[in-house]
């Protein structure tokens, strides 16, 4: 066990428009930290990423779920670790689990009660590699999977419509669709190259990418009765099109806005909303957290079509520690595809 505790601190907030990368982090080494009574050591085995990481370190937040991270604090982040010394009689060295352990080799975790979203929740059945973990079976899994089927209520027969679709969520929602066999899964990405993708390896019906083809005739051709569910990760140009495409009942799941959350100016609505009432359509947000004591449920279906073949690991998987700040600042870039994680250590 090395002697210091390798980290990533916030150096500086992220201004409205700027892009996050590594200036706005600090490379730290800090003394190897001791569990103390009811504590418990966990070594970092991998990290995964997410937009929402951005707005924990943005200047004039005011909509994000959790609190700020500090400037000087080592950067939040979820992932896969193992105990390595143990004061819990609940805990034991080797366990592996999912918790908020943030950017760093080892931390101390104080378990909390089952329903918070910052308790340690156990790796029963490891999926190996355990990144994979972090992925399809991961928040990314579960986001997909309880927008699509609880707040979309997508069945099978019905068309879906995925934004960001190469993305970490966008790439498992449309695989679950596929799946629950849907009529036809098309899905919107930023090249030609994300577009094969989708097509050839994630069973995607069709792609757009909106960067060179104009997304309301495209969506128009390959859907002329519109979408039944919409599952929308960017928010603004993207979204108003979309809902110029909607079916009669549909159902639009918001899941994020990462084309507007935090660029500079005043906000904009979408001028389509009118289709919502045209269509009897019904537009719904939601947070995968609140979904957290099913996290079990869905873990174990997912699990079973990822051992069936259906489902595929979708994942992008850097190499250290070192790397988390260009990990995150790919997902603004359009650099990532699929769900993108850090591996800090060996599995065990």
């Amino acid at each position: 066990m090395p002697e210091v505790n390798r980290q990533w601190r916030v150096a500086r907030l992220v201004e409205p428009g700027e892009l996050i990368g590594p200036e706005h982090f600090a490379w730290h080494e800090a003394p190897l930290p001791e569990p103390a009574d009811g504590e418990v050591l966990v070594r970092t085995l991998c990290l995964s990423t997410s937009p929402a990481q951005r707005g924990y370190v943005s200047l004039n937040r005011n909509r994000q779920l959790l609190p700020d991270v500090a400037v000087g604090a080592v950067m939040r982040g979820r992932g896969i670790g193992v105990v390595v010394a143990s004061r819990h009689p609940d805990f034991a060295p080797g366990e592996l689990y999912d918790a908020s352990l943030g950017w760093q080799d080892y931390s101390i975790q104080r378990p909390r009660a089952p329903e918070s979203i910052f308790s340690l929740r156990r790796v029963t059945d490891p999926v190996r590699p355990l990144t994979t973990e972090l992925g399809v079976l991961g928040n990314a899994g579960m986001t997909a999977y309880f927008g699509l089927l609880e707040v979309g209520q997508f069945r099978g027969g019905e068309s879906l419509l995925v934004s960001a679709a190469a993305g970490g969520v966008g790439s498992v929602a449309g695989q679950l669709a596929r799946i629950r066999g849907a009529s036809q899964v098309i899905g919107i990405a930023g090249s030609d190259d994300k577009c094969r993708w989708l097509v050839e390896e994630l069973g995607f019906s069709a792609a757009v990418n909106y960067r060179t083809e104009d997304l309301g005739t495209r969506l128009a051709e390959l859907a002329p009765r519109g979408f039944d569910v919409f599952f929308d990760n960017v928010g603004g140009r993207i979204l108003d099109t979309g809902l110029a495409h909607l079916a009669m009942r549909a159902r639009v799941v918001v899941c994020g806005w990462i084309s507007v959350d935090y660029a500079g100016g005043a906000a904009t609505g979408p001028a389509n909303y009118r289709q919502l009432l045209y269509k009897r359509a019904r537009i719904e947000g939601f947070v995968v957290f609140d979904y957290w004591k099913r996290y079990p449920e869905a873990q174990r279906v997912l699990k079973q079509w990822y051992r069936d073949g259906q489902l595929r690991d979708c994942g992008h998987v850097l190499e250290g520690l070192e790397r988390m700040p260009l990990a995150l600042q790919g997902l603004f870039t359009g650099a990532n595809r699929g769900i993108t994680a850090c591996r800090v250590a060996p599995d065990p």
